[in-house]
């Protein structure tokens, strides 16, 4: 009979078996699959900020009382080009990933670690960008993921090998770029000092980074 608890137990055993056929075949495609996961979260990040940025009434909605000034829409972009960096390199690991059959496969396996992080961090750092902005927090916010971006870059380059140094070089170009630019802005309100001995390190933007890094695409992540 139908209500016999077997039944249903069944169900649950077909349903499983049919999601089989749409599994990954492939460590890479399983790899490729969790980053892609990754990246949608960032694009989301980075779109519902956007709107916020755009629609009065988006703020409206989520009866925020406060909006953001001037001087924080000029540090904003270099945070939210922390963000597109991140998206950035997710997006284009991936696609490295998928694309490449020669990479060792157990050394592959370490890469959903690397970036099961940056998810957390981004909400961080784009919840923080919401009015009222708090630069302070908001730095801080900043270089946690700055600093796990490049360790993902320098763990990726072992990882990947010498073949890919190229536009790993051009992600760490950018997070510099970013942080610098921040950093001199705060220098510029009087929240920072600039050291003895510190430069302003020169760095390519994120739109440098995807033009030039193959494959990258204009917010760093895919629909």
């Amino acid at each position: 009979p139908d209500n016999h608890p077997l039944v249903s137990q069944c169900g649950i055993v077909m349903r499983a078996c049919e999601s089989l056929k749409t599994m990954p075949r492939t460590n890479g495609g399983a790899v490729a699959a969790n980053l892609f996961a990754h990246a949608n979260i960032i694009k989301d990040a980075l779109r519902e900020l956007e709107e916020a940025k755009n629609s009065d009434s988006f703020m409206e909605d989520f009866e925020c009382e406060e909006n953001w000034s001037d001087s924080d829409f000029i540090i904003m972009s270099p945070l939210l080009g922390m963000i597109k960096t991140s998206g950035a390199l997710t997006k284009k690991t991936m696609d490295t990933v998928k694309k490449c059959d020669k990479l060792d496969k157990l050394k592959i396996d370490a890469i959903p670690n690397l970036f099961a992080k940056i998810p957390e961090l981004v909400d961080d750092l784009a919840l923080s960008l919401y009015p009222p902005l708090d630069w302070n927090v908001s730095k801080t916010e900043a270089w946690k993921l700055k600093d796990h971006m490049e360790e993902v870059i320098t763990q990726l380059g072992e990882i990947l090998g010498p073949d890919h140094k190229t536009w790993l070089d051009f992600m760490e170009k950018a997070v510099k770029h970013n942080t610098a630019t921040v950093q001199g802005i705060l220098i510029q309100h009087g929240m920072a000092q600039l050291q003895l001995g510190e430069e302003k390190e020169k760095g390519e933007t994120v739109k440098e980074v995807e033009e030039k890094g193959e494959g990258a695409t204009k917010n760093g992540v895919s629909s």
